[in-house]
């Protein structure tokens, strides 16, 4: 393959050396810094005061030391965003001459809630301060949610562990290589009793955080089932679950079910939640992992916006239940390095969520046409390399997320690069928050950044990009279809690449990675030491005991009819919620669960077909 002309062109630009009017070369080693930065060398050369030498212009010039000086280096190397959205260097009236302030922007509380839901925000209520509690055991647990409650932590996140999150339980073969890693091994109502214990379960927010619809099926039902046994109305329960079975397949290819199911228990959900605990957001289309997978801004935003369409649309058609009785949504989103381009982004997505809901899903009310959005800062951004240097980055999309005017937050920790948090990271997180909100005093004033032409520009040019995206998805067959069929995984492996090679070709400047690198000092290597260690084996033989433990001592006739149950409710097509929370009741784990499930939609029951399906349950519905 010959070279490009400009490439060519270039090569020789970058070799040239400067000289003086005697033909001596004058070269510094900034030169190749300068090169790395993704700079060019060549330059005019000048007189050095210090030691009256000619260096390069690049260079500039030395002191008497030899230490080489710049002006120039470390300077703005990008003119768009890290969406690959071109920016002039300022803007004016004339950029945003065509926005109408009441029907683009109004006031907050004010559709199309471009300024956020409600019209004092955070004068009336903060965001939820929340983030991942998940301790090797449950007790581990337990005792760090209590302890970062008294901090300030305003929200309780649950996740377990890979294997879990998969659909199989510890004593899977599968599982010893990933167990209690990301999570805590919840495979039954009991694991939840103890890492809940002593903590109120009504009128708190808790978020579900998993990537499997068997996941967010079963602890749904683990946290109605222990109200339940508890004599607290369920009702009373509050919080969401990160349930998208599209980032299930496209980001993680979840194996526990195929799309099918995950389609039919998202939809059921829904139903049940909206009929028996309506403070419970039982959907929230998610746009984190797509994104720290490779999606820019404009994409995320189109697969929240596409899903949410999808999957309400199929609810209004196919349950009768209207986007009026679900009220307000909520979509879980991803706040990236890019402080303006990420605040803009959930302006943007409010607005465009207020006109689908009312122009294409029908929403009457106010509720049903504001979007709650909840965020979780990006890890991706986050980096081994000088780990104090996360902090900043931490601070800024919090930051960033206040301007945005969102409604709750979980921050990535700054050693979340290394490992699971540690208690010292995550207690940073929270401060961090308070800092903004009571010395900063940033929340006092609603959408502070409104009528910036920049950002108004931004939110706007956002909104464009999104709907080209949109369209380009309805013309491949919609959301489903292009699930199914890979375009959505495309999308993002073709801007992940991209992003790769401009930071390959230093044309994207990861500080402490490819630019200003410096020494590594000894806070650096504290926050290194104190990141979460692999469970040991002790405590993963003690899981698979647990488990077994449970199946031992449960009533045997009340987990076959538990399981009799589910796999009717599955096979006639009735809600499954309801049977779920019945059989976690009496015992029946999430990897039974998956496999009913499975089994009565006629597939095999073990999601990874490594293990036959268990006598008992082989014994009741081998033969159906």
């Amino acid at each position: 393959m010959q070279p490009r002309k400009e490439d060519t062109q270039l090569a020789a630009k970058t070799k040239r050396t400067c000289t003086d009017d005697k033909g001596v070369a004058c070269s510094s080693p900034l030169e190749e810094q300068l090169r790395a930065a993704g700079k060019s060398a060549d330059a005019e050369c000048v007189t050095c005061s210090s030691t009256g030498e000619q260096v390069s212009g690049a260079a500039k010039c030395a002191d008497g030391q030899g230490v080489a000086f710049n002006r120039s280096l470390g300077e703005i190397i990008r003119d768009a965003t890290q969406s690959f959205i071109p920016l002039n260097g300022f803007y004016t009236p004339e950029d945003v001459k065509d926005l109408d302030y009441e029907r683009d922007l109004s006031d907050p509380g004010c559709y199309p809630f471009t300024r956020g839901i409600y019209p004092r925000m955070y004068r009336d209520r903060l965001w939820l301060k929340t983030f991942i509690v998940s301790y090797s055991t449950p007790e581990d647990t337990n005792q760090a949610f209590k302890e970062y409650v008294a901090s300030g932590q305003t929200g309780l996140r649950l996740l377990c562990d890979l294997p879990t999150q998969s659909g199989i339980d510890p004593d899977h073969p599968a599982s010893w290589n990933s167990m209690m890693c990301g999570g805590i091994s919840s495979c039954a109502l009991e694991t939840y009793e103890r890492m809940l214990d002593g903590l109120p379960l009504a009128n708190v927010d808790y978020e579900l955080a998993h990537m499997g619809m068997s996941s967010f099926l079963c602890f749904y039902s683990y946290l109605v089932a222990m109200m339940e046994n508890r004599g607290i109305p369920i009702s009373t329960l509050r919080g969401s679950a990160i349930n998208d079975p599209f980032r299930s397949k496209i980001v993680y290819a979840c194996p526990d079910f195929p799309t099918e199911i995950d389609r039919r228990i998202t939809l059921d959900l829904i139903e049940f939640a909206v009929r028996n605990t309506p403070k419970w957001k039982a959907y929230a289309p998610n746009g984190v992992d797509p994104q720290q997978s490779g999606m820019v801004a404009p994409q995320e935003m189109a697969e929240v916006l596409g899903v949410a369409t999808a999957v309400y649309s199929d609810l209004i058609n196919e349950r009768k239940i209207s986007l009026d009785e679900v009220g307000p949504t909520v979509f879980a989103m991803d706040a990236e390095s890019d402080f303006f381009e990420t605040l803009c982004k959930f302006r943007a997505t409010r607005r465009m969520w207020a006109k689908i809901a009312k122009e294409k899903l029908g929403a009457t009310t106010a509720r049903a046409q504001s979007l709650r959005i909840g965020i979780r800062t990006s890890g991706l951004s986050l980096q081994t390399q000088k780990p104090l240097n996360n902090a900043a980055r931490v601070t800024l999309q919090i930051l960033s997320c206040v301007l945005g005017g969102v409604n709750s937050l979980d921050a990535s920790s700054i050693d979340e690069a290394i490992g699971l948090p540690s208690r010292e990271a995550r207690l940073f997180n929270l401060d961090a928050q308070h800092i903004i909100t009571h010395e900063a005093n940033v929340p006092l004033v609603a959408d502070p950044l409104g009528g910036s032409y920049y950002v108004e520009w931004l939110t706007s040019k956002l909104e464009e990009e999104t709907n080209q995206i949109l369209r380009e998805i309805e013309a491949n067959g919609g959301m489903w279809k292009c699930l199914e069929s890979g375009f959505l995984r495309q999308m993002i492996d073709s801007s992940r690449m991209r992003v790769q090679a401009e930071i390959n070709e230093n044309k994207r400047l990861i500080v402490g990675v490819n630019a200003f690198q410096g020494e590594e000092g000894p806070i650096n290597k504290v926050i290194e030491n104190c990141a979460y260690k692999v469970p040991s084996k002790q405590m993963r033989l003690q899981t698979i005991a647990d488990i077994k433990r449970v199946r031992a001592t449960r009533d045997p006739e009340k987990t076959k009819a538990a399981v009799m149950e589910l796999y009717n409710a599955t096979k006639e097509g009735r809600n499954v919620v309801r049977a779920t929370i019945e059989a976690s009741k009496a015992g029946v784990t999430v990897g039974e669960t998956v496999g009913i499930i499975r089994m009565a939609y006629g597939y095999g029951y073990d999601p990874l077909n490594q293990i036959s399906t268990p006598d008992f349950i082989d014994s009741l519905l081998g033969g159906k």
